[in-house]
């Protein structure tokens, strides 16, 4: 069956050179005319004098031109949704395979997987994640430029006020009072240590070890200069009892001879 003259390409695929071609709407007709919007047909849009211009096509047009798309009950939005709520992972796989667009199924996706690790581990597993991505201590300078830079702090005025020191570089004179048995660290290879002010203080510090150079064992009575940044709050088990400060992330360390 042939097309009617006058006709109308929804799809934009296909050309008609014996037919005129309205500039506005792009219907095809025999008469000078459009019979859609009736603009006068242009010279150059006339049939053989019109250049016939091939279009490229995307996928789905090649699949359904000019036809509206039905999308499986499964893949709709109401069955992913609820698939999210009973099985998250099915309702992510769901989305997935989907026809739906690109940046809808990108931040739909997004946002489920954000509601699984809320439900799975809490919203006090947000800022551990984030936490994750920060180094503990600056690994950009060398040892020379680091230690230079680095400020004397005492345990007494970093236990006080450790807010005070979250910016910059600084450096303590501890001693190793003992290594924490257990911490509440979400890494599983941290060692901490329990120290005091050099000579002995009751200002207790939470040292991180974040060595950046080779690592070095301490052990208790080490008498150390250790350079470092300020860290997170941090609980650690020494002995038989609990302490909770803000850490001391280690960078680099001096023992005393």
């Amino acid at each position: 069956m042939g097309r009617m003259l006058g006709a109308f390409d929804a799809g934009g695929m296909n050309d008609i050179p014996d037919l005129n071609k309205c500039p506005d709407c792009g219907c095809f007709f025999a008469d000078d005319n459009c019979p859609i919007c009736g603009k006068v047909c242009p010279e150059e849009m006339r049939a053989g004098n019109r250049k016939v211009q091939k279009k490229k096509l995307k996928k789905k047009d090649l699949q359904y031109p000019g036809r509206v798309t039905f999308v499986d009950w499964y893949h709709s939005w109401w069955a992913i949704i609820l698939a999210m709520f009973v099985m998250p992972i099915l309702g992510i796989i769901l989305l997935a395979t989907s026809p739906h667009q690109k940046w809808k199924k990108a931040l739909f996706i997004s946002i489920a997987v954000l509601y699984l690790v809320i439900s799975s581990f809490g919203f006090s597993m947000l800022p551990r994640l984030f936490s994750m991505l920060d180094q503990p201590v600056d690994t950009s300078l060398t040892r020379e430029d680091y230690i230079a830079a680095a400020e004397e702090l005492s345990a007494e005025a970093f236990y006080r006020n450790p807010d005070h020191y979250e910016e910059g570089y600084w450096y303590m004179e501890l001693q190793i009072v003992k290594r924490a048995a257990y911490s509440d660290s979400y890494y599983d290879d941290e060692i901490y240590y329990l120290c005091e002010a050099k000579g002995g203080s009751s200002y207790q510090i939470i040292l991180r070890d974040c060595q950046v150079d080779d690592t070095q064992k301490l052990i208790t009575g080490d008498v150390i200069t250790v350079y470092g940044e300020c860290g997170d709050e941090t609980s650690v088990y020494v002995g038989e009892e609990w302490y909770d400060s803000v850490a001391f992330n280690m960078a680099y360390v001096v023992v005393e001879e």
